[in-house]
């Protein structure tokens, strides 16, 4: 069973190096390198508070008492649920190496997101994007890192982040850097649950998450295990899933049908890289 919470990972690393090598003034690392290096960091049981166990049946239509399901029954009842999530706000915590990384993402089944990425060591980057459209933004502390990766000399670097810090930056979702940026974008695989559900997945405690009561099902997973803890009032939505062992993580779902917006601030300075002349950060410095 494909992890919940690893597949947050992969996608969020991919996402800032698609950023470093299409946008970097020289040269460019491979993001399938840093990919397969990414470790999520939270413990698994972090935020995670118990409360007494659920009783009767929920709210939610389909739910059914899920204190007397099967651990894999709950998880086929809230794979479903998920997969009619048509949006969602995704809070997660991982590392990339030895760097924490800390992300804010409200994303659509459209491909419409917005949020931020925050690396330790490498600033941030905000995200907007929409059908058409990708805007990024990254802090003078991202232009600098990312500048270091690619051995820029000092003054290139001084003029890279005079121009480009807390700028947006614009392009189509056609161009090759934005459709390698918007597979952060991607809400069936940061919400979907992967495989079928294990018969062995097991229900634990009942859990208080962000106020909300939630069943913790525990899974067998390839990189550990990996615990879901599923919305007992409602629609049995994920809350969270955490994993532990080679691999450790933690992704919390909440906001689920909320509208992405996708309007930039307003008197916004954006750089349109489709524009030609524009050069990008590549021509710039």
């Amino acid at each position: 069973m494909r992890s919940r919470s690893i597949g947050v990972s992969v996608l969020t690393t991919t996402a800032l190096f698609a950023l470093t090598t299409g946008c970097a003034p020289v040269g460019g690392s491979k993001a399938a390198d840093v990919g397969r290096a990414a470790r999520a960091a939270a413990q698994a049981s972090a935020g995670a508070t118990p409360a007494p166990a659920a009783k009767g049946k929920g709210t939610g239509k389909g739910t059914g008492m899920l204190a007397d399901l099967s651990g894999a029954e709950i998880l086929s009842q809230s794979h479903e649920a998920m997969r009619k999530v048509e949006s969602a706000r995704v809070v997660a915590k991982m590392h990339d190496g030895d760097s924490p990384v800390d992300f804010d993402l409200t994303l659509d089944k459209k491909g419409s997101c917005n949020g931020v990425i925050r690396y330790e060591g490498m600033g941030k980057v905000d995200l907007v994007k929409s059908a058409e459209l990708m805007h990024f933004r990254g802090d003078a502390a991202y232009w600098r890192a990312v500048a270091a990766k690619k051995h820029t000399p000092g003054k290139q670097t001084d003029a890279m982040v005079t121009m480009l810090a807390d700028r947006w930056l614009k392009m189509p979702v056609s161009d090759p850097k934005a459709a390698a940026m918007g597979r952060v974008c991607d809400l069936d695989k940061l919400t979907g649950g992967g495989d079928r559900p294990s018969p062995l997945a097991r229900k634990g405690e009942t859990v208080t998450i962000d106020g909300k009561q939630a069943l913790a099902v525990v899974t067998a997973a390839k990189e550990g295990t990996e615990t879901d803890y599923i919305a007992t009032q409602g629609a049995p939505y994920v809350l969270k899933s955490t994993i532990a062992g080679d691999k450790t993580g933690e992704a919390l779902f909440s906001a689920f049908g909320t509208p992405v917006d996708t309007a930039l601030p307003e008197g916004a300075d954006v750089l349109d890289l489709s524009k030609p002349g524009s050069g990008g950060p590549a021509e710039s410095v």
